[in-house]
């Protein structure tokens, strides 16, 4: 282990959103390795899991729950991320994506904890064809994007910080689907789907994000890096690639185009970002799209199916 790592045998996780889709992911697949606590508006009954109902809004209780648990890191997974919403209501995105980012930011330098905070691909308008590196400049186009951003740039005014960029899908144990879900659902419901042609993104499953945030901790990586799958994909794409690997025939997957649908916020085009400097600082191999799907299919035999 590395002499400079914060994680000790005895180290404790502080989630935010901890009942959210990637909260949970931390969870299940940390849990053996760390004391895994934190906050959450949802009160589910999970084996194993106990955490505070408390408002990221009333920030006094959180940094008195914070103060008694004494993390050693804290992971801030918790956001307004529908973006149509965040354009309907900048005001409680800015005060959730910024403002409360910013005051758990200032609360973890006080205490000396590393915070983690889980950020976007929206930092990106999507102009350049070219997978996204983190030196390139980040021009938002949504609301979502730029409350996300402010968000980065409070946490990373503290050196010891860590940002991770990322498109996540996983599972859920709240009553919303993940985008690989609600294509799983729609297509055994026997609807048809009309994915875009014309967007692609680098979507990591939940469980492997929990994996590398684990390692970059043990690492002790700061600054910023984006932690994504290994090369891009369309929104079609990854349907038809979904519909392959879980072996459904019913359903229908057809073409469309982002234009030709009625959304409030833009949307950039090209969400594809780069992740090798995170493979090379932490010499591993982040999965493709494809085989991200494989290991989707996997866990989601083991959670649904009991198989």
């Amino acid at each position: 282990m590395d002499k400079n790592s914060v994680i000790s045998s005895n180290y404790k996780i502080y989630v935010t959103g901890i009942i959210g889709m990637l909260g949970y992911g931390i969870f299940k697949r940390l849990k053996e390795k760390a004391e895994i606590t934190g906050v959450d508006l949802w009160d589910i009954d999970v084996p194993g899991l106990s955490y505070k109902k408390i408002s990221l809004y009333d920030i006094e209780e959180i940094e008195k729950d914070i103060a008694e648990t004494k993390p050693n890191i804290l992971i801030h997974t918790a956001a307004l991320v529908n973006v149509d919403e965040c354009e309907d209501n900048p005001e409680d995105a800015k005060k959730l994506n910024t403002e409360v980012t910013r005051r758990l930011a200032d609360i973890c330098n006080r205490y000396e904890i590393k915070m983690v905070y889980v950020s976007t691909d929206a930092v990106f308008d999507g102009n350049d064809p070219k997978l996204y590196t983190e030196e390139d400049n980040a021009v938002p186009i949504n609301v979502y994007g730029l409350t996300k951003l402010e968000g980065e740039t409070a946490v990373l005014q503290y050196p010891r910080n860590l940002v991770f960029r990322t498109n996540i899908y996983g599972i859920n144990i709240q009553e919303k689907q993940s985008f690989g879900e609600w294509i799983y659902f729609s297509l055994k419901e026997n609807k048809t789907l009309n994915m875009f042609t014309d967007i692609d993104f680098s979507p990591i499953e939940v469980s492997e994000l929990a994996e590398i945030i684990y390692l970059a901790c043990q690492k002790d990586l700061h600054g910023l890096y984006h932690a994504c799958g290994t090369g891009s994909i369309t929104k079609y794409e990854f349907a038809i690639k979904l519909k392959e690997v879980f072996k459904i025939e019913s359903g229908i997957i057809q073409k469309t185009i982002s234009d030709n649908a009625q959304l409030k916020a833009k949307r950039s085009k090209h969400m594809g970002m780069s992740n090798k400097k995170l493979c090379r600082d932490l010499q591993i191999h982040i999965s493709t799209p494809e085989e991200s799907i494989k290991r989707f299919y996997l866990l989601w035999r083991e959670e649904k199916d009991g198989n």
